[in-house]
């Protein structure tokens, strides 16, 4: 017995010495770093308690697509996601959800909703054209893709360009009258820009780089930015999830929950709170995503899932590592939303990305080019003359194609 032993843990050695360790490279984002080196010296530490052998750091990047350039370059390993990222992740390349955040008792899931300023009357869901509008960022789910795609589908934002992948932006800025939509530039034409730049009027960066989705020269970049824009006045309505207003609210600095209210698909308002009532859309949940032919996945679930348990809503303590809370750092929401209360490991079976967004998702997403997904609901169809306003900006989105191509 005592010799099987030995030879057992010889084999151990010797697999752990020739199959190398297990990379785990995550991509974080500038304002990103402290939190992301304090969280892989904790892998190490957990890694070590699990007898793995693990290579952990952390690799800069600029904004969500360039992580998920940097990990098909296999110049980083892992990386988490909103639906909307995941998405574009998995167009072309084949990527795989391997954790997914949970948030309390919606699970994997969370709510999109519009969030305006109580005092600020005389408008709904139904007659936002003309308004000034917040959002979390160019492609973002609850933010844009839900938002968007809900006005769209449900016909209060008129369709402009039907079948061109600029439609949204296109429609979006004729029918808002200034916008903060960060990170625009970079979604579209330097032609279809030119027609969709009051998207990025109401954004807080730089005059040269306004749009940026760096948060720290635009303040109104993601949920709280979203918030803040809509809070401070520059818009009226701002597209967040459901729990933005509370943690915001939390600081203090923007008033209390029952100051705002959420504008509901069916018409009229609805206070705070209500958002299994008065949403947009239930969402995929934020995502820890690789490439598919990543050999040591089930190692990387194994290691999240042990660090949720350990270093997640069980630890309480502020003064030591808290894997769902970014106070600390003097940001929020980074590397995990801050609402998080555990990660989810996916089955290995329904990992890809179809799988994990659903099919429903996929058809939301595709309603924002194709007016064919668009469906009547129980909200009033656009105004009869809006089709006039369609042949003339088609033929101008036409022009700058055709431009584009001799330029």
């Amino acid at each position: 017995m005592e010799r099987i032993l030995i030879v057992l843990m010889l084999f151990i050695t010797v697999h752990y010495a020739y199959s190398g360790p297990i990379s785990f490279r995550w991509c974080a984002l500038s304002h990103e770093r402290a939190k992301c080196s304090n969280f892989t010296n904790h892998v190490k530490m957990m890694a070590q308690t699990m007898n793995l052998n693990v290579a952990a750091s952390c690799v800069n990047g600029n904004s969500a697509d360039d992580c998920i350039k940097k990990i098909i370059k296999k110049e980083a390993d892992l990386v988490t996601l909103d639906g909307g990222n995941i998405h574009e992740a998995g167009k072309s390349h084949d990527f795989k959800v391997i954790v997914a955040e949970q948030y309390g008792e919606y699970g994997v899931k969370y709510y999109a909703v519009a969030v305006v300023r109580k005092n600020n009357t005389g408008f709904d869901l139904k007659s936002l054209r003309g308004k000034k509008s917040c959002h979390t960022g160019a492609g973002r789910t609850a933010g844009w893709k839900v938002a968007v795609g809900f006005l769209l589908r449900s016909k209060i934002m008129p369709a402009v360009a039907c079948g061109n992948e600029s439609n949204a932006y296109l429609s979006a800025a004729k029918f808002f009258e200034e916008s903060c939509v960060p990170g625009t530039p970079s979604k579209v034409s330097s032609g279809v820009y030119q027609m969709v730049s009051n998207l990025c009027n109401l954004c807080a960066g730089p005059e040269n780089d306004k749009c940026t989705t760096d948060t720290l020269k635009n303040r109104y970049v993601g949920y709280h930015g979203a918030f803040m824009c809509m809070a401070e006045g520059k818009g009226d309505v701002a597209f967040v999830k459901y729990t933005t207003t509370e943690e915001v609210a939390a600081g203090g600095k923007y008033g209390k929950p029952e100051d705002y209210e959420y504008l509901c698909p069916t018409g009229g308002r609805m206070a705070v709170g209500t958002h299994t009532e008065c949403h947009l859309g239930a969402n995929p949940a934020h995502a820890v995503v690789t490439r598919g032919n990543n050999s040591d996945i089930g190692d990387i679930i194994k290691i999240l899932t042990k660090m949720s348990e350990t270093y997640g809503v069980k630890q309480t303590d502020w003064k030591k590592f808290q894997l769902f809370n970014s106070s600390q750092y003097s940001g929020n929401n980074l590397l995990f939303k801050d609402s998080t209360t555990a990660l989810n490991a996916q089955p290995a079976g329904k990992q890809s990305v179809m799988d994990y967004l659903g099919k429903s998702y996929g058809e939301n997403v595709d309603s924002l080019t194709s007016c064919d997904t668009t469906t009547s609901t129980t909200l009033p169809p656009p105004p009869a003359s809006s089709s006039t306003a369609i042949l003339p900006v088609s033929l101008l989105v036409l022009f700058t194609a055709l431009l584009d191509m001799f330029i």
